[in-house]
């Protein structure tokens, strides 16, 4: 290999004799240290990685050529001829390298912390491989700040890292060829035997022990790193401050010293942090120190500092200053974050509840209980809460009134507002914008930088994925996450855990289909959330939140039995011979629910847009059908419908139909387009894109031209119309109900005993693929099956020591990690041990680096086939089957591909399969690995969806009575016949009579009675009286309660005794709102009902468990109005 010219090192040149590669890079981080940490560390990282394959030559290791830098770190074949603590410390390098070589900016004290360990790790060669005494090793250097040398060479500091990047370029290039040649010597090497193995560990642990690497300098290191990575200067002790002595009266000295000590400007202690060595009983005791510790600040006169303590793996704080327990961490505060924990104590609100949310935002009762619910929780130390509201109820105004509210008494500085999309954002921006306009706002994504001086951020999941280790984890006080259901956590979660803040989930699913993950994760009780205020709540209301809706199923012949050839009519029959040639036609057979996506059938489509046409609700002219979503299967599909209605309709095209998905260029602008409500675009044909989160009051149909597999997902789709829009057919029509066309048998799909399917579809490949492996071993150790069992559990290994130690996922895990990665646990597989691998570790390979999907895809195959060989199972035979097929789908014209002739042929043959072995699949795997990604794609015959304009049969169509949950019989009647009578009122003298309190005679009942039945027969006036429990001589009084009570004055009247008080506890507005709820279905209200249920499920003393004596006074009053003439007499009395 040839010598490059370099410039000269600071720190390793002592290398250079032996490891001219090494000290080159040493160098050139070295050279970029000041004017770009960032280059300095991923070049440090390459330090690590160079020399860890440098060790696997030395050692004679075998390693396979693609490995990465984590792998090579991790293979249990260098794990057992090392050092642990040197294991440590290539892992630090190979950390603080990761986030630069991703993109992130790095700081100089990283990088100068990574300089000092590649600096350690150079001192190791030299004495393990170079021969070195110890006393020969030089100290570090400090490396000068190039700047002012740059200048003098009148050169530019760019220019400057040019000519560096030329000389990394170079660099690159002959560490890629010995590499090569490294790799390739690496193919002939074996396995130590286990004596030389212990040979060469106590070798290693020799060097290790002579530069004093131990737990205590790891720990330290680790901590360290974290600070820095939270912002602190560790080399100031104004900031940081090291085994700082206090007065420790616990001590016989009567001293003690604190591990750190993080000081505020001011020169108060802001945190101590105790480092404990590893294990819970050491943290434990960590625990009890710092409190102690903690103590100790206060009796010298100084603030009580939080406490942290950490073993450097896994890391608590407890401010137990404001809170009784502590919580995990994975990382530490910023002295801004920590300055701000100290404020809290002295001006956040004690009795968050007392306080109302601000009403122009969220005003509407169930609201104001909604976020006292939250509050009262987060008074009570509870640090997260879930709120269940259906959609249309305002989720998104109760966020924005809690985030205000927080901020507002000293309980949050930032908030951040999570949501699943991107849409989503900007709508929320637009809300937060409008509704908090003061408050300085940061979208996350729009740029690159995260604006430290907003207050309020908002971002989508994946967006703040990328880029939440840049702050630190007490950045955020408040963290608010739209549409929290199992499939985010699932995915997320690592967001969720990263950051300290209280948390509160938001999300229109039914608690039945909440998963108990979810509940889990927000520290509720399965099916029961921390508020509810649900569909069924909201149109059940007096006056309704949402609007309610009427379905109606339209189905035809085709849709109810699908398409068949041989049940088809002769000239039906030809039709379809013609649309789809006669061999294909013949041998059609489709289910209904399959039209629209394996076939399209123009003839039904027609149906269905004709019925939109003629039968929904129009707008206030009447001639033209009013917003309307019609959901379809699929793009194809969609576009298809589309194109059909202009053939159908071309006085209206595209004008009034257009289809949205998220392949349309700049779907945005067709979003918002669609959402004005004054516009001829009418009809948006959607695909996935308008299912959940976008806001149209003025949608008045929905038509379901596709099955829909979940009930969340039909339940948020009808949740589009819900919402009210007044004056929307004119001044005073309002928006009263919406239309829901259901072509494909939905709503008794959902009827029959469904079950909501688990969420499997967010289970990762590497996680179904480690499954896949421990099922193997499973099978093998049932069946007894030794080389099945031994690559079952290998294959496990190999995955686990691949988990990365920095992933939040992994570390919340990390004590189990750990275990199964130096101990037995994996070698004996009990049944303990298979539950944790199931449970707990599957779901953490996700946190993996998905290196090459068509290789894992591979072995997750294979591993399969395994398994059913192990079983001696019928399912081998489909394995081979498919293994088989993909194979043979390997490009010859790939040289990659034309070198492993002789074993694709091998594993075509009938002979391969003739006397299959664990050992021979195995191998085959292994070789395939590589070179599976060069498969040729599956072309299909007949690209894309067939139509045929065969003539449907008959049309089918009736009403359908939907029963919406908490709405009993005499309320759904009630509600009608007052908008009767209201009509009849103006003309009825026997109702005005009514109306104004006057008496009625019987025969004037009798005519009141024979009208209303008359003109409306579906109305059943003994269910009325029955519920109000009164004879058929006293419907005068039911009638006189019905027409005398306007429930939007009720609801009015109730809301203005909730804003004059905002005192009021979230239990007392729960009461309230349950008297409004009982009032407005009633109509009148008896003082000793409020001691019976619904009130008792509040408190089981009932109004006296809620309300002080000297309360009720006023609340009589504000129920005067409704008090039964009989209890108005006797309070009066009393």
């Amino acid at each position: 290999m040839s010598r490059v010219s370099f410039m000269k090192s600071v720190n390793f040149e002592f290398l250079r004799p032996k490891y001219d590669v090494l000290a080159n890079l040493g160098g050139l981080a070295e050279a970029v240290l000041h004017v770009d940490p960032g280059s300095a560390l991923t070049r440090l990282r390459s330090f690590g990685e160079e020399m860890t394959k440098t060790i696997y030559k030395e050692e004679s290791l075998p390693r396979f050529p693609q490995a990465s830098f984590y792998e090579l770190v991790k293979n249990p074949v260098f794990a057992d001829c090392v050092d642990r603590s040197l294991i440590h410390q290539l892992h630090f390098l190979r950390v603080q390298g990761n986030d630069p070589a991703h993109g992130a900016e790095g700081d100089l004290q990283s990088a100068k912390m990574s300089l000092a360990t590649a600096h350690q790790l150079a001192g190791y060669m030299a004495l393990t491989y170079c021969g070195e005494a110890k006393g020969n090793l030089p100290s570090l250097n400090e490396i000068p700040d190039p700047t002012n040398t740059i200048v003098q060479l009148k050169k530019s500091v760019s220019s400057y890292k040019k000519d560096i990047e030329k000389q990394q370029e170079e660099l690159e290039r002959v560490m890629d060829e010995l590499d090569r040649e490294r790799a390739k010597q690496a193919e002939s090497f074996k396995q130590p035997a286990e004596p030389e193995q212990r040979a060469r560990k106590q070798r290693s642990q020799k060097a290790a022990d002579s530069l004093q690497w131990n737990e205590a300098k790891t720990r330290a290191q680790l901590i360290d790193a974290m600070l820095v990575k939270a912002g602190w200067d560790i080399g100031n002790p104004a900031q940081v401050g090291q085994e700082v002595e206090v007065k420790f009266p616990d001590n016989p000295s009567g001293r003690g010293y604190v591990d750190y000590v993080l000081w505020g400007e001011n020169g108060q202690p802001l945190a101590l942090i105790e480092a404990k060595k590893s294990g819970t009983v050491n943290l434990q005791a960590g625990r009890e120190q710092a409190r102690l510790y903690a103590n100790s600040f206060e009796y010298m006169g100084f603030q009580r500092p939080v406490i942290f303590y950490s073993n450097g793996y896994e890391t608590f704080i407890w401010d137990d200053h404001q809170y009784n327990t502590y919580r995990p961490v994975y990382g530490f505060y910023s002295q801004e974050s920590l300055e701000y924990l100290i404020y809290q104590r002295h001006y956040r609100a004690a009795e968050l509840e007392r306080f109302n949310p601000e009403l122009k935002i969220a005003d509407r009762p169930y609201q104001i209980e909604a976020i006292k619910t939250v509050a009262a929780h987060f008074q009570n130390q509870r640090r997260k809460a879930l709120i269940i509201q259906a959609t249309g109820t305002g989720k998104t105004r109760v966020a924005i009134a809690l985030a205000e509210l927080l901020t507002r008494t000293g309980w949050a500085k930032r908030v951040l507002f999570l949501c699943d999309r991107k849409e989503l954002r900007i709508q929320a921006d637009d809300a937060f914008k409008q509704n908090l306009p003061s408050e300085p706002r940061c979208v996350i994504g729009e740029t690159s930088r995260i604006d430290d001086s907003a207050r309020i951020y908002i971002a989508t999941y994946p967006g703040m994925m990328n880029r939440f280790a840049q702050l630190d984890v007490g950045f955020f006080d408040l963290i608010i996450a739209d549409e929290s259901h199992r499939s985010i956590y699932n995915k997320y979660r690592d967001l969720f855990d990263y950051y300290d803040a209280l948390q509160v989930g938001l999300t229109a699913t039914p608690v039945k289909f909440i998963s108990r993950n979810t509940f889990d994760i927000f520290d509720c009780e399965t099916t029961d959330p921390t508020f509810e205020f649900g569909l069924d709540a909201a149109i059940n209301n007096e006056p309704p939140y949402l609007v309610p809706f009427r379905a109606k199923d339209l189905t035809t012949e085709f849709l109810r039995e699908g398409i068949h050839y041989s049940d088809l009519a002769p000239d039906q029959q030809q039709q379809l011979e013609e649309d789809l040639g006669e061999e294909e036609a013949r041998t059609t057979t489709i289910a209904g629910k399959d039209i629209g996506r394996k076939i399209f059938s123009e003839d039904t489509d027609r149906v269905i847009l004709e019925n939109l046409i003629d039968n929904g609700i129009k707008d206030e002219t009447g001639s033209l059908v009013g917003k309307t979503i019609i959901f379809a299967q699929r793009q194809d599909h969609a576009e298809h419908l589309e194109k059909l209605f202009c053939k159908m309709y071309p006085q209206y095209g595209t004008r009034v139909c257009k289809v949205i998905h998220n392949a349309i260029p700049h779907v945005g602008s067709l979003i918002k387009e669609f959402k004005k409500p004054d516009n001829d675009f009418r009809i948006a044909i959607s695909v996935d894109m308008l299912d959940t989160g976008i806001d149209v009051p003025e949608i008045v149909n929905l038509v379901f031209a596709k099955r829909v597999k979940s009930w969340v997902k039909f339940w948020q789709m009808i949740g589009r119309g819900t919402r009210l829009r007044p004056n929307l057919l004119g001044p005073g029509q309002d928006k009263t109900e919406f239309l829901i066309f259901d072509h494909y048998g939905n709503f008794d799909f959902f009827e029959e005993e469904y079950k909501e399917p688990e969420d499997t579809g967010s289970k990762s490949l590497l996680q179904t693929t480690f499954e896949e492996r421990l099922a193997l071993a499973q099978a093998a150790l049932k069946q007894n099956h030794a080389a099945g069992y031994d690559v079952g559990v290998r294959l496990l290994k190999e995955d686990i020591n691949d988990l990365p130690d920095e992933s939040i996922a992994v570390r919340r895990n990390l004590r189990v990690v750990h275990q199964l990665q130096q101990t037995d646990l994996l070698d004996k597989l009990d049944v303990r041990t298979q539950h944790l691998l199931a449970e707990t570790i599957a779901p953490l390979m996700s946190s993996r680096v998905l290196r090459d999907k068509h290789a894992t895809a591979l072995d997750k195959l294979v591993a399969g086939i395994e398994r059913c060989l192990v079983e001696n199972a019928s399912c081998f035979e489909d394995g081979k089957t498919v293994l088989i097929a993909e194979v043979e789908r390997l490009a010859v014209n790939i040289q990659a591909v034309r070198q492993k002739d002789k074993l694709i042929e091998e594993i075509k043959s009938a002979s391969f399969w003739a006397d299959p072995s664990i050992e021979k699949l195995e191998h085959a795997r292994l070789e395939l690995r590589g070179i599976m990604k060069y498969r040729k794609p599956l072309v299909y015959p007949g690209a894309g969806t067939q139509t045929t304009r065969t003539k449907d049969g008959e049309v089918w169509i009736q009403e359908r009575e939907v029963y919406i949950t908490g709405a009993n019989e005499a309320m759904i009647y009630r509600r009608r016949l007052k908008g009767i009578l209201d009509k009849m009122l103006t003309d009825n003298p026997i109702l005005q009579k009514i109306h104004n309190g006057e008496a009625i005679g019987e025969s004037d009942l009798k005519t009141l009675t024979s009208t209303i039945l008359t003109t409306h027969p579906g109305v059943s006036l003994d269910v009325l009286n029955e519920f109000y429990g009164r004879t058929a001589d006293q419907l005068d009084l039911t009638v006189r309660e019905i027409i005398g009570l306007d429930p939007q004055a009720v609801e009015e009247h109730f809301k203005l005794f909730l804003h004059a008080h905002p005192t009021l506890t979230a239990q007392q507005v729960r009461f309230m709102n349950l008297l409004k709820n009982y009032i407005a279905q009633h109509g009148s209200i008896l003082i000793e009902t409020l001691y019976d249920a619904p009130f008792t499920s509040v408190s089981h003393e009932g109004i006296d468990g809620v309300f002080k004596p000297d309360d009720v006074g006023e609340l009589i009053n504000v129920l005067r109005p409704f008090l039964k003439p009989d209890a108005q007499q006797s309070e009066i009395q009393g």
